[in-house]
């Protein structure tokens, strides 16, 4: 997704840990959308919010332990990142059309810009998303 908007050049970061548990994803949300607000990007929060609930709601499904979201806005880039310790390997999925899940992924690859993963020190993944604001 790009959005057009005129003071996106300053860096502003956020980090929360949450715990493994379902309620954190709303919880996840709302902050997003707290903060995109308090940047002045309220026209991300629709898809911004719904790419958060994605990969929160993989990082549940995967990992175990702490989750961490942290959203990054640079350069005229959203970053939307999410982190847990499980080994699990995201992979985006074909759901047939009477499946109930499967569709996270291939949801966040429409509305990003781009999207990965990477591994980390202790074992576990990040896997984020990127949506330019130019």
């Amino acid at each position: 997704m790009t959005i057009r908007m005129g003071h996106c050049n300053a860096h502003q970061e956020f980090r929360r840990d949450l715990l493994p548990i379902p309620s954190s994803v709303p919880l996840g949300r709302d902050l997003a959308e707290v903060h995109l607000n308090k940047w002045g990007l309220a026209a991300l929060a629709d898809d911004t919010t719904l790419i958060v609930s994605e990969l929160l709601t993989n990082a549940l499904a995967a990992g175990q332990g702490m989750i961490t979201l942290t959203l990054t806005l640079s350069g005229g880039v959203l970053t939307i990142e999410v982190a847990d310790i499980g080994s699990g390997r995201p992979r985006r999925r074909r759901a047939r059309k009477d499946d109930v899940n499967g569709r996270g992924l291939q949801i966040v690859e429409y509305l990003a810009e781009s999207w990965g993963h990477r591994s980390t020190l202790n074992g576990g993944k990040v896997v984020w998303a990127r949506c330019l604001i130019s």
